[in-house]
């Protein structure tokens, strides 16, 4: 019967490993089509960005003020209305500027750390928009290659350590349960040989 039970539970054992070795290699794989995607939505917010920082740089200009000249004439305006359109006008700079580190941090990015400059350098709005949009896709980079390959070590580490947990938290279960053999009050002597 023992021999049964353990044919079953090396035969799940063992699938479960490779449906899980499947799953990590196609996940992780997913991380550079993932990022293609990030850096062109990326890149449309950037160069839409571009644009309006480009009107209001001519409007500017029209009036002979420098971009941070004509901002600054509205946030010292004793109208409210100027004030909080000098605000709105900085915080359209300060994130193209963002938008523009980013995009060429990710860009000049390597294989070994596109996934912390990506972390680092995260937009929340762009990252939502990428994740709603998102297509799969089949890798057929190297770094495809070695996201598939550090996914299938994650994923299958993961699993052997917590079976192994799980099996030594049995074994404590179950000693906690086993029959202690009762000891002899008498005292065993042997003869030297």
């Amino acid at each position: 019967m023992k021999k049964v039970f353990l044919f079953f539970y090396h035969l799940v054992d063992g699938l479960i490993d490779r449906i899980l070795a499947v799953i990590g290699v196609v996940g992780f794989a997913q991380f550079p089509q993932f990022i293609v995607q990030y850096i062109q939505r990326l890149g449309g917010h950037l160069d839409e960005s571009r644009i309006t920082i480009m009107q209001y740089r001519r409007a500017a200009e029209a009036l002979d003020l420098t971009l941070e000249a004509y901002v600054a004439q509205h946030l010292s305006a004793e109208n409210k209305v100027f004030v909080s359109y000098g605000e709105v006008l900085r915080e359209i700079i300060r994130r193209g500027q963002h938008l523009e580190e980013s995009y060429l941090a990710l860009k000049e990015a390597n294989l070994f750390n596109r996934f912390w400059v990506f972390l680092t350098n995260l937009d929340g709005q762009v990252f939502m928009e990428t994740c709603r949009d998102f297509t799969p896709g089949i890798p057929t980079t190297m770094e495809g290659l070695c996201y598939g390959l550090a996914g299938l070590l994650v994923v299958c580490g993961l699993y052997k350590a917590i079976k192994g947990l799980l099996s030594w938290s049995g074994r404590k279960i179950v000693s906690l349960f086993r029959r202690k053999p009762a000891r002899s009050s008498r005292t065993r002597y042997t003869l030297p040989v």
